[in-house]
């Protein structure tokens, strides 16, 4: 229920939990994440009105792909701190979790 009532997780798949003995469980599951999502939460860390004064400003194809790629990188980098709060937030709800292996599909 964790996972499947977070706004960036589209699916959970192969969920798996091994109990290690002494209180200590792994989990893991393949999760596929909303990119949608995923770009709303970059965005919402953005000055969208100084980001389109920028890009009228561009004159080249050039200068268009380095924005791009600036924010496909964020973007990335937003996706791993999703998973790193996910990971926690399993931790915190569920003491005997141990370890947990997210897999991105």
């Amino acid at each position: 229920e964790l996972l499947e009532g977070d706004v960036i997780v589209r699916s959970i798949h192969d969920v798996k939990a091994t109990d290690l003995g002494a209180d200590t469980v792994r989990f893991k599951a393949e999760i596929n994440f909303d990119g949608r999502e995923v770009t709303k939460l970059h965005i919402s860390k953005l000055d969208l009105e100084k980001l389109l004064k920028e890009i009228k400003s561009y004159s080249t194809i050039n200068e268009l792909e380095r924005l791009l790629l600036e924010h496909g990188e964020h973007v990335v980098d937003t996706l791993g701190s999703e998973v790193d709060r996910i990971e926690m937030k399993i931790k915190k709800d569920h003491p005997e979790v141990r370890h947990v292996d997210l897999e991105i599909l």
